[in-house]
Order: C-alpha cells, then sequence, then structure tokens
C-alpha cells in the first residue's frame, strides 16, 4: 500500500513539474529571436532584439538580416505607462528614441495591470479583451505562460508574456501597422 501511495505521489509531482508554464526572465543581455512578416511586401525577416540595458532608458539593439543594425531607447515614462507600441522599421540613425508614449516589443506596466485586472486594455488607439480558445504558444518547444487577447473588431490578435516586471510581446497577428511577429526563442 505504502508502495501505491508512494507512486501515486511521484507521478502527480512530476505532471504538476512537467504542466507548468515557462516565463523566460528578461535581463541585461537577454536575445530575443522574432519573426517579422511585412504583410505588405509579403516579405518574412528574421529580426534578433537583444536586450542592452533593462533599466530606464531601456536599450535594445536590434539587427535585422540585409537592413542593419541599430538601438531603440525607450523612456522610464513609455516602460510605466506607454500606451502604444512601436511597430515599424527603424530609422537609420544609430539610436533611435522612442516617444514617451511608445514600447517596443513588451507592454508598458500600468497596460500590463490593465489586462491582469480588467482582462481588458487599450494599445495603438485599440481596445483588447483577454480571451481563452488560444492554442498553447510554444517558446523553444515548451509551453509558455501567456495571456491571449483579441481586439475589439477581431483583426489583430496578442499573446503577451505573464510576466509584470517585462510583459512580452510573444507574437501578434493582424497589426494594424502591417508587422506581424513572432518570438521564436529566448537566449
Amino acid at each position: 500500500m505504502k508502495k501505491i501511495f508512494t507512486l501515486a505521489i511521484c507521478t502527480m509531482l512530476g505532471l504538476a513539474a512537467w504542466a507548468q508554464k515557462i516565463i523566460p526572465q528578461i535581463k541585461n543581455g537577454t536575445v530575443l529571436n522574432y519573426t517579422a512578416n511585412v504583410r505588405a511586401m509579403g516579405q518574412t525577416l528574421p529580426v534578433t532584439m537583444t536586450i542592452t540595458e533593462i533599466n530606464a532608458p531601456l536599450r535594445i539593439k536590434w539587427v535585422i538580416s540585409g537592413l542593419g543594425t541599430g538601438i531603440y531607447e525607450v523612456s522610464a515614462k513609455a516602460i510605466q505607462s506607454g500606451t502604444k507600441m512601436a511597430l515599424r522599421e527603424p530609422g537609420y540613425e544609430p539610436v533611435t528614441q522612442l516617444k514617451d508614449s511608445e514600447t517596443i516589443g513588451f507592454l508598458s506596466k500600468d497596460t500590463f495591470g490593465n489586462l491582469v485586472n480588467a482582462k481588458a486594455f487599450e494599445l495603438n488607439g485599440q481596445k483588447f479583451t483577454v480571451t481563452d480558445g488560444a492554442a498553447a504558444y510554444l517558446l523553444d518547444g515548451k509551453e509558455a505562460d501567456t495571456f491571449y487577447a483579441v481586439s475589439a473588431n477581431g483583426k489583430t490578435k496578442l499573446w503577451v508574456l505573464n510576466n509584470p516586471d517585462f510583459p512580452l510581446i510573444c507574437k501578434i497577428e493582424g497589426a494594424p501597422q502591417g508587422i506581424d511577429l513572432t518570438l521564436n526563442s529566448v537566449q
């Protein structure tokens, strides 16, 4: 009887450990490997974004094969309360300073708070509602702990990492700016 009870406990613990969703830690030096789909041009490009400074002003080095490299800089105000996400080709200057209302590749802390508490938020003038029903989001073959949100018109879909310190956009489909992103790996 003890063996059966021990086996049952070990099985339940093993299943619980196996079923846990991953939340990658984002810090200085973290490399985010995305695929960008530029719908207007029918072009798919690999995009590498490296967090070079996690503290404000946050700095993200970008590399797009065939286009170049540069740095996005995000202000403390945008990290806290930005309501827009810059989803456009970067400028040709070495450092592209985003507006105090803009982030890049993640939600502001206030927007993420609305996502968690109200299950609704606004981004780039679109209203989103957190819903169930999306397939699991996989990063490096493991299920990531994400929220799935859909715009009021149903055309834009977001998968957001459940990480209040850095609510990373894992995937965006149907972005009005014409660029869809898919996070493939976090290193």
